[in-house]
């Protein structure tokens, strides 16, 4: 019977994946926007991503059987943003892509990267694969579950790849890519998956303008409707239904099944990617109520705070998040980690630096510079979700470890 459930579970992911391709046929091709709106969008994105994980800290491994008895309050970092493993692996990449010209950096040179900066701050599979880098191992041996311990579960797979959705905005399958390049630094196999589905997610956010639940439903054609990830998008959407006034009892839902009864980790991409997916969907583009939720959850609540921001930053754009009444965040990020890096900048710095290489990534993608209504801006090649890596045919899980 548990056999058949999960069948049928994945047969309804493929129905909706279909049911998204079909509507994908019918959208427009392409997309045009001013440079000033898409970069709105990419800093309300990255905006939400640091607002979420550092906002988060505070509640991380803090609420494990149970949610947070309330929603927290919170100002949106009133000292300004500083570096947090949440946020300095991407910045870093980011830093080196946009000053090297490069989207994807080479594995021998993001060893080169990492032995200089990655030696503070960093844990679990992230750890590991910078240990293995001195022993002369490179990506994606680093990420192997033949080396790496935790590179089947860990949640790096998620919370390591957010922004790279936001440089290919209304490209999902090359958001997908760039994600998987990097997040192979670390983990393999399911949460690679994981890193397909966010990314794709975050990058059709940029301009679906319809419901979460619709852009999460598209985004299902990312991953391998095998997936855990494909099951907890469709196990959430149907505790959401079943509950929509009740996030606990969803929350009670979804952590039985994946950490109690299928026996992944607190730590790992099944588990936390539940709860993002709940805060998306119970929070309904509201910022300040997704954030809330996200914390209040559980688990590895800071990471999945910054994947939920940045999936509802994106769609919202800067303007309206700096608009809210708890916005506090002074322009300015602070670097104690990353020793190549500027120990300080400006928060819209990082801003315009993701949006350089997002340039890149439209016009290496069949899109083009031209005037929006008098004013710089792309034109847009659309692109539908596809699986671009697919589970082994046995995969490592908790019954199966490496």
């Amino acid at each position: 019977m548990k056999k058949m459930t999960i069948r049928w579970l994945c047969m309804g992911a493929l129905g909706l994946v279909v049911l998204a391709a079909m509507a994908e046929e019918k959208a427009p091709a392409f997309v045009e926007r001013s440079r000033a709106e898409l970069l709105d969008r990419v800093h309300g994105g990255w905006a939400g991503m640091l607002i979420g994980g550092i906002e988060g800290l505070p509640h991380e491994w803090k609420y494990k059987d149970q949610p947070r008895a309330t929603l927290p309050e919170f100002t949106f970092l009133e000292k300004g943003a500083r570096s947090d493993d949440d946020n300095d692996f991407e910045w870093t990449h980011l830093y080196f892509m946009d000053k090297e010209n490069a989207v994807k950096l080479p594995y021998q040179r993001l060893v080169e990267i990492w032995k200089a900066n990655m030696n503070s701050g960093i844990w679990v599979a992230n750890k590991k694969a910078r240990e293995l880098m001195d022993q002369g191992v490179v990506p994606p041996e680093t990420g192997s579950v033949a080396r790496n311990p935790h590179a089947w579960y860990n949640l790096s797979g998620q919370f390591c790849v957010e922004a790279y959705g936001l440089i290919a905005p209304g490209m999902p399958q090359t958001a997908a890519d760039i994600g998987l390049h990097y997040a192979r630094i670390a983990v393999s196999e399911e949460p690679l998956q994981a890193a397909q589905y966010w990314t794709a997610l975050i990058s059709l956010r940029a301009f679906h303008e319809g419901a979460i639940e619709a852009a999460m439903q598209q985004a299902l054609g990312a991953v391998d409707p095998q997936s855990c990830m494909a099951e907890v998008v469709a196990d959430a959407c149907r505790a959401f239904h079943a509950q929509p006034g009740d996030w606990k009892a969803a929350r009670r839902v979804m952590d039985d099944k994946w950490r109690i009864q299928r026996k992944w980790n607190s730590n790992s991409t099944p588990v936390n990617g539940a709860l993002v997916c709940l805060a998306l969907l119970y929070g309904g583009d509201d910022f300040y109520r997704t954030l809330q939720l996200a914390m209040a959850l559980g688990h590895d609540a800071d990471c999945n705070a910054a994947t939920a921001g940045a999936v509802v930053g994106v769609r919202l754009g800067f303007r309206r998040i700096a608009a809210l009444p708890q916005f506090k965040m002074p322009d300015r990020y602070v670097n104690k980690t990353r020793p190549q890096l500027p120990a300080e900048c400006k928060e819209s710095e990082q801003a315009e630096t993701l949006l350089r290489v997002a340039e890149r990534v439209i016009l290496a993608n069949g899109g083009t510079q031209l005037a929006v209504a008098g004013q710089p801006g792309y034109r847009i090649k659309l692109q539908a979700p596809q699986v671009l890596e697919r589970l082994p045919a046995k995969p490592h899980g908790p019954d199966n470890k490496p």
